[in-house]
């Protein structure tokens, strides 16, 4: 089922109640705002898991995940006021409340769902394996570095940040207690002019773009115009790094302004590391 579908449902519903049952007690403990902050965003990236769970491809628009939060905050001021008098009947109103209007956020994301489906794996890689398909320890990176799509737990920015890099940053969906972090989407986030010594992306925008490609959707031009600005957003000798590769964009690269570099993982050369240097 998709995201809409999977909050539409009463068996997920059902499932929600009883997690909100089990851990009433936290909610109803909260009693300051960096906790009110902290349950939000623990709530809201639950939220974020089931929707990738259900549609690894699905993108919140900044404008989505901010009216979601703001709903998640709504919720958690419901049930600390919550009296267990009136528990069953109560809790299913609050809940069918709550998923409607998740459903209303995600009906008007700008970047909508489609129902397209694509098999490539969508997962949280460690730093290992990430460092060796994107022949990170093989080259020195220029800074800042930022890695695109990052993931819940930014493994390879904490890594990176352990070999020695100061200034590591990443991007996601999920919020992050760290503040090298930027919850958004990166359709969204402006990549400046000679800005990043290094931009990094493992199976992660160019899936997406990738995707966009083959069903032909209506992301298409938003993802060529965001590839461009990205590498312009390099400074001199900067790099852009990436899995899998996009031969269809990547021949069209002015080569006298960038040296594009092919790096084999598997037989199939579309799933290729891509290095990019811009001159």
């Amino acid at each position: 089922m998709n995201v809409i579908e999977y909050l539409e449902n009463n068996q997920t519903k059902n499932q929600i109640i009883k997690l909100i049952k089990d851990n009433l007690v936290l909610y109803q403990g909260i009693d300051s705002e960096i906790k009110f902050e902290s349950f939000t965003g623990v709530l809201y990236n639950m939220f974020v898991k089931e929707c990738v769970q259900n549609n690894q491809y699905i993108s919140l628009s900044n404008e989505s995940i901010r009216k979601i939060k703001t709903q998640y905050r709504f919720l958690i001021n419901q049930l600390k006021a919550f009296s267990e008098n009136d528990f069953d009947g109560k809790l299913s109103e609050i809940v069918e409340s709550h998923r409607k209007v998740l459903v209303k956020i995600l009906n008007s994301n700008i970047y909508s769902e489609s129902t397209n489906q694509v098999l490539i794996p969508c997962s949280e890689y460690s730093d290992d394996f990430q460092t060796d398909i994107l022949r990170i320890n093989d080259i020195e990176l220029l800074q800042p570095i930022i890695d695109v799509g990052c993931g819940k737990n930014c493994s390879l920015v904490m890594y990176l940040k352990g070999s020695g890099y100061t200034q590591v940053f990443g991007i996601d969906q999920y919020e992050s207690e760290h503040n090298y972090i930027l919850t958004g989407n990166w359709l969204d986030f402006e990549f400046r002019g000679n800005t990043f010594g290094t931009i990094i992306s493992h199976m992660a925008f160019s899936n997406h773009f990738n995707r966009a490609i083959v069903f032909d959707d209506n992301k298409i031009e938003l993802y060529i115009k965001k590839y461009f600005e990205i590498l312009n957003s390099l400074k001199s000798g900067g790099l852009f790094i990436y899995t899998p590769a996009i031969p269809s964009i990547e021949n069209k690269l002015n080569k006298e302004k960038f040296i594009l570099n092919y790096y084999k993982n598997t037989e199939n050369r579309k799933l290729d590391t891509v290095i990019i240097e811009r001159v």
